[in-house]
């Protein structure tokens, strides 16, 4: 039954109030406002109206709460859009857990480092090296490994600001390194203060520095082949523990840069000083970039993945849209 003129719905206003709200959300809440039009009445047909005491307009009845709703709708899909997701997060942990593996693993490999510099010694005396060479590359004595040159003291510092620059540009220009860096921080630095950023960035940088330059190249090669397969089986150990192919180039390339700086100064506090002050460096610059938690959200995010199940995956999609919708009509 229809109403006199001045008692029906302004279809005209209500339908550009829903074209303004279609037109700013995201993409993925129009397909909810369109929902919402059409079982508004905006589908052509004659909309049951009710008199209400409101400056003499007539309205559908429940059509405000529907308005409401799809406010609230859309603006929890903004929020959402507007939050950092990162998929398949690792389990969190707590600092006790963090500082439980960061020795443990640095121990283990500077006890492996050690047990490899050894070999390495004995191997340069039977090549015939001469005994400066030996000492250099192979002693142990700490006033020997922790001998630097203050000239040196430059080389640390640039190769470690020039490998935590790398870093940040990798980061923005390289969406699977990005993802990789943003799922480990997440579940290693979220739960530490400055002081245990300083232990956890220098732990791995003294203990990696005396393996793979301080005992692995003399070992193999003293020379530039050493340090590339220092790099290489560097960035090799770095494909594991939620890191990716992504993390492995990056870490083969700051490996290189540590290995040149050691053969430069023939110095193991250059590389190890240059190591730790970019891994403090660069905790310090995600934290600064990411103040609060990020929420995860597992999606099938590479090309690959998206390339083999986009289409099924949209299909399956499109089937339950139209059950729902029929659901809906029904």
């Amino acid at each position: 039954r229809r109403c006199p003129k001045r008692m029906e719905v302004q279809r005209p206003l209500f339908l550009l109030a829903v074209l303004g709200a279609w037109a700013n959300p995201p993409a993925a809440s129009r397909s909810m406002v369109r929902s919402m039009g059409a079982r508004a009445g905006l589908d052509g047909r004659p909309m049951a109206v009710r008199r209400l005491p409101v400056r003499g307009f007539a309205v559908r009845e429940g059509v405000q709460d529907e308005v409401d709703q799809l406010k609230r709708q859309i603006q929890e899909q903004a929020e959402k859009d507007s939050t950092p997701q990162v998929r398949d997060p690792l389990p969190p942990q707590t600092k006790a857990e963090i500082f439980r593996a960061c020795f443990l693993v640095s121990g283990l490999i500077g006890s492996t480092g050690v047990a490899l510099r050894k070999y390495a010694g004995a191997k340069l005396k039977i090549s015939g090296a001469d005994p400066e060479t030996i000492r250099t590359f192979t002693s142990l004595e700490i006033p020997d490994l922790l001998h630097i040159e203050p000239k040196d003291v430059g080389v640390m510092l640039g190769v470690g600001l020039a490998v935590t620059a790398l870093r940040q540009l990798t980061l923005k220009i390289w969406e699977d390194y990005q993802w990789a860096t943003d799922r480990s921080n997440e579940q290693v630095l979220r739960p530490l203060s400055m002081l245990d950023l300083a232990w956890v960035a220098l732990l791995p940088g003294i203990s990696e520095e005396l393996l793979f330059r301080g005992a692995l190249i003399p070992a193999v090669f003293p020379d530039w082949r050493g340090a590339l397969i220092g790099a290489l089986t560097f960035g090799v150990l770095h494909n594991s523990g939620g890191r990716n192919l992504a993390s492995a180039t990056f870490a083969t390339a700051a490996g290189a840069a540590y290995g040149a700086s050691f053969l430069a100064t023939q110095s193991l506090l250059v590389p190890m000083g240059a190591h730790s002050l970019s891994n403090f460096l660069s905790a310090v610059l995600w934290l600064q970039a990411h103040p609060e938690p990020t929420i995860y959200k597992k999606t099938e995010k590479t090309k690959r993945e998206h390339r083999r199940g986009g289409r099924g995956r949209r299909r399956r999609e499109g089937g339950e849209t139209k059950g729902s919708v029929a659901q809906e009509e029904d």
